[in-house]
């Protein structure tokens, strides 16, 4: 269990890096972080409001709005995804 723990925790590390990395590169870093977050808050508010329709549902708590802040539309929808799964 503490291998996979660790294997999650480098791999949301990767993914973070990544992500940075890519906004130090654009030219306005701080206006596509912002937009970033934008989009996944919005993805995540768009999944639960359409509950009722699809059955799914992401809980909005400490760990979903900054996963979903940080990483956008990817982590919502892996969120989703885990959902559907589970």
């Amino acid at each position: 269990m503490k291998i996979f723990v660790a294997a999650v925790i480098t791999v949301i590390s990767l993914f973070a890096s990544a992500l940075l990395f890519l906004h130090i590169k654009s030219r306005r870093p701080v206006r596509s972080a912002v937009i970033n977050a934008l989009c996944g808050i919005l993805a995540l508010a768009a999944v639960n409001l359409t509950y009722r329709f699809t059955g799914v549902r992401i809980p909005v708590n400490v760990y979903t709005v900054p996963g979903v802040a940080v990483f956008g539309i990817p982590a919502c929808a892996a969120m989703v995804i885990f959902q559907m799964i589970v």
